[in-house]
């Protein structure tokens, strides 16, 4: 066999392998996984993408971001100990990742934790422009009845994203249980002008007016996305609430907005 042939089927070897090694290799238990985790979630259904999230922990070639969706699609079904529990683990994988952090202190006000999520959000809004961490981490202050901490962190949030109506409506609220009637008062000004406005910041803005002393003023407020027959039940709330002594109690039955 001549010498030019040998190369010449070493050469077609050589290019056949290059050929086979271009191929995509096929997909993943966990990237099969992940894929259809992320369809049943954009699809609304979290509970049963977060069954295929856990699945994809499972797996050899797991990434810490299977645990993030894990513990997100959980925190959508209503799953907060479930939830909890996956952020910890992607905490184990990436200490003192913001996003691990966020959810994880998430996890902890929605079950009610809330020495534990004030430190876990408070790392997590130490890390960066962490706008959603500090509006929580107020959340968090106001139920423990510390209407002082909770405007600092409202008020940086706020700073953060000036045009955040949820976060203004916290930041009012925190004021009038602090007392502070006419910086509430000037907080929730804007509410009524804003085409943004919802419903939710409109009852807020009606609760802050009362909360503030200044029942007589609700009828001059827009509150166009209330319908009038409902409008008496809310005002009736909020002299309610106004009318408990107790700062934590009062503060849980605020209604506060969790943005985002």
């Amino acid at each position: 066999m001549s010498n030019r042939f040998l190369r010449t089927l070493m050469l077609s070897g050589s290019v056949m392998l290059a050929a086979c090694a271009s191929q995509p290799a096929p997909d993943s238990s966990y990237e099969r996984f992940m894929r259809l985790a992320a369809d049943l979630e954009k699809r609304g259904d979290p509970a049963t993408a977060a069954g295929l999230y856990d699945k994809a922990t499972q797996q050899p070639e797991a990434q810490q971001q299977a645990w993030l969706k894990l513990g997100e699609t959980r925190l959508a079904s209503g799953d907060a100990r479930g939830a909890e529990r996956a952020y910890q683990q992607a905490l184990e994988l990436k200490p003192e990742d913001p996003d691990a952090l966020l959810g994880l202190g998430t996890a902890q006000l929605r079950e009610g934790k809330l020495d534990r999520a004030v430190t876990v959000l408070t790392q997590a809004s130490a890390r960066g422009d962490q706008p959603q961490a500090l509006n929580r981490l107020g959340i968090a202050q106001i139920l423990r009845g510390h209407a002082e901490e909770a405007q600092s962190a409202f008020g940086k949030s706020l700073a953060l994203t000036p045009n955040d109506l949820d976060t203004r409506c916290n930041l009012a609220l925190a004021y009038a249980l602090g007392g502070q009637s006419q910086q509430a008062l000037s907080t929730i000004a804007t509410i009524g002008s804003s085409a943004r406005a919802l419903p939710r910041h409109q009852r807020n803005q009606l609760l802050v007016t009362v909360l503030a002393g200044h029942d007589s003023d609700v009828q001059a407020l827009r509150l166009d996305d209330i319908p009038a027959a409902e409008r008496q039940k809310l005002l009736t709330e909020a002299q309610r609430i106004k009318a408990i002594q107790d700062p934590q109690t009062r503060a849980r039955e605020l209604g506060l907005i969790d943005s985002h």
